[in-house]
C-alpha cells in the first residue's frame, strides 16, 4: 500500500562537465505533464538563483542542461521524468532572483527534425519504425503488432509525423492504438494500457474532484467505403458499415486507396464506428500524485455515474500541492464487459 502523504521528490541537473546538482531544496515549484497533442514529456520548475561553490545556479544551470526528476514511494527512489532545458528565464522580485525553467524529454528531438525516406510496398511496421529511428541514433523500444504497409514517401517530413502514419496505419488496419513516449533516456513505441498496476480511484475515497460530460454532437452512425475517384468523376460505393442507426444517420466517406483491400478498409470504416459511434464520454479527475502513472496507462474509476476502465490521455503531476490531474478516454472494449461485482485484475490497486 502506497502512503501518498509521504511520497519525496528530488530534481537533480547534470552540469556541461558532469556535476550532478541536487536542487530539491531550492525548488519552489516543480510539475511535468504529457499533454493530449504534445508528443514529449514537460518539465517545468522555479529554482531560487542561489550562489553554489562561487557560481550562481543560473551559470550551471543553462539551455540544454538535463533535468531529471525523481521520486521515492516508500521503495527507494526511482526516475520519473527526465529532459533537456528548452526554455530559461531569469526573474527578479523585490531583490530576489529565481529561474523559470521548461525542459522536454527525448521525444522532443523527433519533433524537430526532418527527413526523407522511401519505403517499398511490404515493408513492416517494425523495419520502417526501425529505419527512421536507426538513422538518428534514437535509443528506442518497439513493442507493437506487426502490419504490413503500402508503399510510403515522404518528403520533408518530420520523424514523428512519419512514426506516427505509420501508427495510424496500424490502427486502421485493426492493429491496436500505439503512442510514443521516453523512458530513461529511451523512445519507446507501445500500446495503450500496458501499464503493470492498474490503479483504482473511487469518488467516495481517493478522488479530490472529478468532472464528466457526454458529447453527441460529433457521432457517426454509418460509414460508406468508396473506391478512388475515376476520371470521370465517379466513386462506388464498395460497402456501407451500420452503427447505431436508431439514433439517426450521421454519415461519413472512407476512401479506399489502391493498396487496400476492401476487407482493411471494412476494418477501417468499423474502428471508426467504435470510436465515433456513440456519445463521447470524457472524464478528468484529480487526485494523490501517483509520481508514476503515465499518458497511456489503463486505470479504474468509479465517479458518480457508475464505474469502468479509462486511460489516461493526457496528466499533470504537480509535485508542490502533490496532486495530480488526468483526462481520460474511455476504455470501450473493456467497459461493456466489466463486472462491479469482481474485478478481472489481480495486480489492481487502490491508492489511499
Amino acid at each position: 500500500m502506497i502512503d501518498l502523504s509521504k511520497v519525496i521528490y528530488r530534481t537533480i541537473a547534470i552540469t556541461p562537465d558532469g556535476q550532478q546538482l541536487d536542487l530539491s531544496d531550492i525548488t519552489h515549484a516543480l510539475g511535468w505533464s504529457e499533454g493530449e497533442k504534445e508528443l514529449s514529456a514537460k518539465i517545468t520548475l522555479k529554482l531560487a538563483n542561489a550562489d553554489y561553490q562561487g557560481k550562481n545556479i543560473s551559470e550551471l544551470v543553462v539551455p540544454f542542461t538535463p533535468i531529471i526528476i525523481y521520486a521515492d514511494m516508500g521503495a527507494g527512489f526511482q526516475e520519473i521524468c527526465r529532459g533537456t532545458v528548452q526554455k530559461w528565464s531569469l526573474h527578479e522580485t523585490n531583490g530576489e532572483f529565481y529561474l523559470q525553467i521548461e525542459a522536454a524529454d527525448e521525444v522532443q528531438a523527433l519533433r524537430k527534425n526532418q527527413d526523407e525516406f522511401y519505403f517499398t510496398d511490404g515493408h513492416t511496421s517494425t523495419a520502417i519504425l526501425e529505419e527512421i529511428l536507426n538513422k538518428w541514433g534514437v535509443p528506442h523500444e518497439i513493442s507493437l503488432q506487426e502490419t504490413t504497409h503500402s508503399k510510403k514517401v515522404y518528403r520533408k517530413k518530420y520523424l514523428i509525423d512519419m512514426i506516427q502514419d505509420v501508427l495510424k496505419d496500424i490502427k486502421e488496419k485493426g492493429g491496436g492504438v500505439y503512442f510514443v513516449r521516453a523512458k530513461g533516456g529511451v523512445v519507446e513505441i507501445i500500446p495503450r494500457g500496458t501499464n503493470e498496476t492498474t490503479y483504482h480511484f473511487d469518488i467516495s475515497d481517493n478522488l479530490i474532484r472529478t468532472e464528466e460530460s457526454f458529447d453527441v454532437s460529433k457521432i457517426v452512425t454509418r460509414v460508406q467505403v468508396v473506391g478512388k475517384l475515376k476520371d470521370e468523376g465517379h466513386q462506388k460505393v464498395e460497402s456501407t458499415i451500420d452503427g447505431k442507426t436508431n439514433l439517426g444517420v450521421r454519415q461519413v466517406i472512407y476512401e479506399r486507396g489502391d493498396k487496400t483491400s476492401l476487407e482493411e478498409a471494412e476494418t477501417a470504416a468499423k474502428k471508426i464506428l467504435e470510436e465515433q459511434g456513440d456519445a463521447k464520454h470524457e472524464v478528468s479527475i484529480e487526485a494523490p500524485d501517483i509520481p508514476t502513472m503515465r499518458k497511456g496507462d489503463r486505470i479504474r474509476v468509479r465517479a458518480s455515474s457508475g464505474e469502468g476502465y479509462f486511460f489516461i490521455k493526457s496528466i499533470r503531476h504537480n509535485a508542490a500541492t502533490q496532486k495530480m490531474v488526468l483526462e481520460l478516454d474511455e476504455d470501450k472494449e473493456k467497459n461493456p464487459a466489466y463486472d462491479t461485482a469482481h474485478t478481472d485484475e489481480s495486480n489492481s490497486s487502490s491508492p489511499p
